[in-house]
């Protein structure tokens, strides 16, 4: 499995609220899918403490290299929420 994440954001219910904008079929996890219905990637809210939160997107083994479209989803939240986008190395993307 391989995990994105962007992290350093706050309130953890307006980023629920943002991702189920974006992703709105299914909360808990959030699921982005493939052409074919297939789950492409899993994101959860995490909260780490009070008012601090981040998200984990993992991509399913399936679809290993659709890296690009977690990152379109992840930027999107960016755009809307702030923090840093990393990969499972702790590289900033």
């Amino acid at each position: 499995m391989k995990s994105y994440f962007l992290e350093e954001l706050g309130d953890p219910a307006r980023v629920r609220g943002e991702l189920s904008d974006l992703l709105p079929h299914q909360v808990d996890p959030w699921v982005l899918l493939a052409s074919d219905d297939d789950a492409l990637a899993y994101f959860n809210v995490i909260t780490k403490e009070a008012g601090v939160s981040h998200v984990q997107a993992d991509i399913s083994g399936r679809h290993y290299n659709r890296d690009e479209a977690v990152l379109a989803v992840l930027r999107e939240l960016q755009k809307r929420l702030g923090g840093v986008v990393r990969d499972d190395d702790d590289n900033e993307m």
